[in-house]
């Protein structure tokens, strides 16, 4: 399960950029990768 493993590795890749944006204020950041995030699960 090659690809599962990737869908994976980029939520985790996200969810600390999430963390990263949210943690330096920058809510425009956090909201474009909320979306990234959003678009990545629905392809699971």
């Amino acid at each position: 399960m090659p690809q599962r493993d990737d869908y994976i590795e980029q939520i985790r890749r996200l969810e600390g950029l999430m963390a990263y944006a949210e943690a330096h204020g920058d809510l425009e950041e956090l909201e474009r990768i909320k979306e990234r995030l959003r678009r990545l699960i629905v392809k699971m």
